[in-house]
């Protein structure tokens, strides 16, 4: 995958995962029940992040978790 193909794969997931952040604010102050929007917008920002990501990255962040929850 190219170089502009992942930015693009990473902007668009950041900005799901913010506007997930947004929609739980919004849950918590007004009580709608959106929690199937949210899971769903929070799935595929995060599959989106994850093909952003390259796989040296991927394993740095794999191999900190790891060794932390050692």
């Amino acid at each position: 995958m190219n170089k502009e193909i992942q930015g693009f794969c990473l902007c668009i997931g950041m900005m799901g995962l913010a506007y997930v952040a947004l929609l739980i604010l919004l849950v918590l102050f007004t009580g709608a029940k959106i929690v199937k929007t949210i899971m769903i917008v929070a799935s595929i920002s995060a599959m989106l992040l994850s093909l952003g990501l390259s796989s040296q990255v991927k394993s740095r962040i794999k191999k900190k978790i790891f060794n932390q929850a050692c």
